[in-house]
């Protein structure tokens, strides 16, 4: 078309001959019944292999369809990125189970979304690399179900393992959403910046959410060096599998970052971490850790965790709201280090059955100073101890004391005897069971609590924190 003509064509249909212009194509591939010399854009003209896909340069905003119930030998290893509003996507066609393949590699590209895909065999379901790349915006892997991943327990192999390195390189809008990671070493997912961390860059709009993790050898969800994270409605089970203590392997716990800030845990259900492992080392369901400040733990449902519910090795700032804790062994709140302050715990409802002896808290080594614990519901079947080591500055108040605790803390207000909730030890797997832990309509804890600003204006079931009464004593305002 010439410049005259294309100036003569009415606005709007020259628009669309700019879409159509512009449009980008669609790959098919069918690893039994294609043809990599075929075109590939249709599934009667289907590439054959993985290797094609990974040696073709793509426009951006292209699809790559890889036949639903096909099986593909090796990983897919795009070399080109899209653009800002054209990312490059790889999902599924036809009808059947998701096409299932080694792993997916990601290096130094940007701008793709991975969908619908069965990853297992490898060390490493997922993995992301970027050295020395700058800024990789756009990317978002959804609905992958990665299993059966035997990585070294010594390194940092993962269902899906993000690594970035390099004074201007980092990860933007990278969202991992609803999938399904199971029977993996070492970790279930890990974002990371080691070896060689600057801390002068953190990964940004970094979102983890809905997926399903279990069976895993060593950490759960684990990330370093990201601002303003968000970790939400996941569930980890069984995670600290595997992992020792052996030469060159680390503790391990269900969720935690590491050197981040403003990060959100919020809304995640996590069990059984090291139960049936080699070894009881952390093993919380959630840690804060060094170099963590402004962390915010709320709306969770921990239960069966061999470590305990929350260890704090070195978060400033942290905040630990309006979540459940039952049956979680060995230490409910463990603190470490000497960088540990201005933590508050507020408004959580935790269980110990008849079976356990634990410390509600617990201090080892450092000297953690600055520790708040307000509203919180410590309903004790067993025994509760507390080993406060070398802390400072510990304060208790308006909290509820049912059950044996031995030397228990002064605390001002605080309530005693049975806190009547609706069926302590009941719960199970799944959110719905945390219902045990309401209140009884004559429950002493509804409304002794002490008013605190800011604090996320609901309640573990979403019903509204009462915002000038004094709000019951644990996770239930209902």
């Amino acid at each position: 078309m010439s410049l005259l003509e294309w100036c003569l064509l009415p606005l709007g249909l020259a628009i669309l001959v700019a879409r159509i212009a512009v449009a980008a194509p669609t790959y098919y591939v069918d690893s039994v019944g294609g043809n990599d010399h075929g075109k590939g854009t249709s599934p009667e003209h289907a590439w054959q292999s993985l290797a094609k896909v990974n040696t073709t340069t793509f426009v951006p905003g292209s699809r790559i369809l890889l036949k639903a119930g096909a099986v593909y030998q090796g990983c897919l290893r795009p070399r080109c990125s899209g653009q800002p509003g054209q990312p490059l996507v790889i999902d599924r066609w036809g009808d059947g189970a998701k096409p299932r393949l080694q792993g997916v590699i990601l290096a130094n590209v940007a701008q793709w979304e991975i969908h619908d895909l069965d990853l297992s065999g490898g060390s490493v379901g997922v993995l992301l690399q970027l050295k020395d790349f700058g800024v990789a915006r756009h990317i978002h892997l959804v609905n992958l179900d990665i299993h059966d991943v035997r990585g070294n327990l010594r390194g940092d192999d993962s269902g899906i393992l993000a690594t970035n390195s390099g004074e201007t390189t980092w990860f933007e809008d990278f969202v991992i959403e609803g999938c399904t990671i199971r029977n993996v070493d070492r970790n279930g997912i890990l974002i990371t910046d080691y070896p060689g961390p600057t801390d002068k860059h953190r990964n940004r709009q970094v979102v983890i959410r809905n997926n399903q993790l279990t069976n895993l050898g060593g950490d759960g969800i684990f990330i370093l060096a990201c601002r303003g994270a968000v970790i939400e409605h996941n569930t980890v089970r069984y995670a600290h599998q595997r992992v020792g203590r052996r030469p060159g392997e680390r503790a391990c716990a269900g969720i935690w970052p590491f050197r981040s800030e403003d990060t959100l845990i919020q809304f995640n259900e996590v069990s059984h971490t090291a139960v049936g492992g080699l070894t009881v080392w952390d093993s919380e369901a959630f840690d804060d850790d060094i170099g963590c400040h402004g962390t915010i733990f709320q709306y969770n449902y921990s239960h069966d965790n061999a470590g305990g519910f929350l260890l704090d090795c070195g978060g400033r700032g942290t905040i630990v709201r309006y979540n459940i804790s039952q049956n979680d062994a060995t230490a409910t709140f463990t603190f470490e280090s000497d960088n540990v302050g201005n933590v508050h715990i507020y408004n959580n409802t935790v269980y110990v059955s008849p079976k356990l002896k634990v410390e509600l808290v617990r201090n080892t080594f450092g000297k953690p100073a600055g520790v708040r614990f307000t509203n919180n519901l410590f309903a004790i079947a067993g025994e509760a101890r507390y080993a406060f080591g070398h802390m400072g500055d510990v304060v208790f108040e308006h909290n509820a004391f049912g059950g044996r605790h031995v030397k228990r803390p002064a605390d001002t207000a605080a309530i005693n005897g049975s806190p009547k909730l609706a069926a302590p030890g009941r719960g199970s797997n799944g959110f719905g069971s945390a219902v045990a832990y309401k209140l009884r309509p004559d429950s002493p804890c509804r409304g002794a609590g002490v008013t605190i600003d800011n604090c996320g204006g609901r309640d573990f079931w979403g019903i509204p924190v009462p915002p000038h009464a004094a709000p019951s004593v644990g996770a239930c305002q209902d």
